[in-house]
């Protein structure tokens, strides 16, 4: 009994004495030039994501006025290298799997991610048709967008609607993705708020 009760008195020790390890070298690690870099490196990934979505926004409305297709050919370019409006999908579901997420990328990320997949459909819809209630086609850039943030967010309220095929068609797929879009959002989100429910059980 007493060899017993030692051994589980020395195991209990050198749980201690690891855990102050890691402490200990967690606390040096945070004063490396290492750790420093990395935590100015993630700062630059922020501020680098967010530039860009902000600029690739600012895009549509200095140019969708005269002509979509420099928005267009803009989010071409960045499909062809793998950036663009659809990059950000790849940071948002890997959030996902990681024990720990990163917030602010999140709060970034989305917002400008809806708007500039709304301000691309926007530009697509004035190549169609798209009337108001009194069959009307609609001119302008705002209500091109409005238009497709309705669509995307399967809203529908009726006050405006596709007038040719291809507008049809546009929008069809527009709100497939929107539906899908929202559906891996909050797929996200849940599996965000699982993994901190567990951190907090294990803590």
């Amino acid at each position: 009994m007493c060899i017993s009760n030692q051994l589980e008195f020395n195991i209990l020790n050198m749980e201690v004495e690891n855990q102050s390890r890691i402490i200990r070298f967690s606390n040096w690690f945070a004063k490396t030039k290492l750790a420093q870099f990395a935590f100015a490196t993630q700062l630059r990934a922020r501020v680098s994501i967010s530039i860009f979505l902000l600029f690739t926004h600012s895009l549509f409305w200095a140019t969708a006025w005269w002509s979509p297709w420099p928005y267009i050919v803009f989010i071409l370019l960045g499909l062809w290298f793998s950036q663009g409006v659809f990059k950000p999908w790849s940071l948002i579901i890997s959030q996902a799997s990681q024990p720990v997420y990163d917030s602010a990328l999140l709060k970034i990320s989305v917002p400008f991610l809806i708007l500039n997949y709304i301000a691309l459909f926007a530009c697509l819809y004035m190549f169609g048709s798209v009337v108001n209630g009194d069959g009307i086609e609609i001119q302008g850039t705002w209500k091109h967008f409005y238009f497709s943030a309705v669509t995307l967010t399967t809203l529908g309220y009726g006050n405006l609607v596709p007038n040719d095929i291809f507008a049809e068609v546009i929008a069809t797929i527009q709100s497939i993705i929107g539906f899908m879009g929202f559906a891996i959002l909050a797929g996200v989100v849940a599996s965000i708020a699982l993994k901190r429910v567990e951190l907090q059980n294990k803590n």
